[in-house]
């Protein structure tokens, strides 16, 4: 399949799927093209290459089912489909930012479902981070001192915890040993379809009490948290949330640029509904 992160314009992307199809599958028409997707239309895709129709929310959902896009790649579609189809410099702008970003990202490694015991525990992602970043020295026996590396976490976790941490790390394919030293296989990685697993909600909700901890736990001049409470329609909603998801990618460019870390810190968003939605009114 061509690749859809080399396209500024998804009516190209749909012919250029279409034609390799047709190449590939003898009598490949139109027809199955919508078939595919779901559509009744037989003639849908052709209008929609020759610019006689557009895509529609829904629409943009069964033509990512049909030309066979899923998570970043569904994204990125979706975003070049609103910004092929933008009316004004400034949408334009925002969704050309946000194709940019999706750009940068779209080689990150995704957590499969056989890597999820990484969540089990809050301090596998920051002894990830910690094993290629510090120097935790060598205990007495010449091995890794695994107390020095626990006492490195705030808060702080047993020698034995910090050992089958790394080990674990190892295991699963997160880190790799060069001589003494710890790489990480991947820079950055992410949950994609899995981060509706029960465990990376544990995980999620563990990362949610140590932020609450830090107000006791940290100096203020170490910690941000802010709050902000809204009135929001269900399109606002997730349009905030296609920022949030925006600016987060920009601040994990922002780190994959930082070449002397010397310490993990969590960063979570938040974006939750205080209230439910009141009747009568229009």
């Amino acid at each position: 399949m061509n690749d859809i992160y080399a396209y500024s314009d998804f009516r190209a992307f749909i012919r250029d799927y279409y034609e390799s199809r047709k190449s590939e599958v003898r009598g490949f028409s139109y027809r199955q093209l919508a078939e595919q997707a779901g559509i009744n239309s037989t003639s849908y895709f052709k209008f929609v290459i020759d610019g006689k129709r557009n895509l529609t929310k829904k629409t943009i959902f069964k033509a990512c089912l049909a030309l066979g896009l899923k998570d970043n790649e569904a994204e990125y579609f979706e975003n070049l489909v609103f910004f092929n189809q933008a009316t004004t410099p400034e949408e334009k702008t925002a969704f050309f930012e946000t194709l940019l970003a999706l750009q940068q990202y779209r080689n990150v490694a995704v957590i499969e479902r056989d890597q999820m015991e990484f969540f089990r525990e809050w301090h596998h992602c920051v002894i990830r981070e910690l094993a290629v970043m510090a120097d935790f020295g060598k205990g007495p026996d010449g091995a890794p001192d695994y107390a020095r590396l626990g006492k490195l976490l705030n808060p702080p976790i047993s020698a034995a915890a910090a050992k089958a941490s790394l080990q674990l790390l190892v295991d699963l394919g997160f880190l790799k040993k060069q001589g003494t030293q710890y790489l990480q296989s991947e820079p950055v990685v992410a949950t994609g379809p899995a981060s509706k697993e029960n465990l990376v909600m544990r995980h999620q909700i563990k990362m949610l009490q140590l932020a609450k901890e830090t107000f006791e736990r940290c100096r203020a001049q170490d910690r941000y948290i802010g709050s902000t409470t809204i009135g929001v329609s269900r399109e606002t909603f997730l349009n905030l949330v296609r920022k949030v998801r925006d600016f987060r990618t920009h601040l994990m460019e922002m780190v994959s640029h930082d070449e002397f870390p010397d310490q993990v810190y969590q960063l979570t968003f938040c974006l939750i509904p205080l209230s439910e939605k009141p009747g009568g009114r229009g």
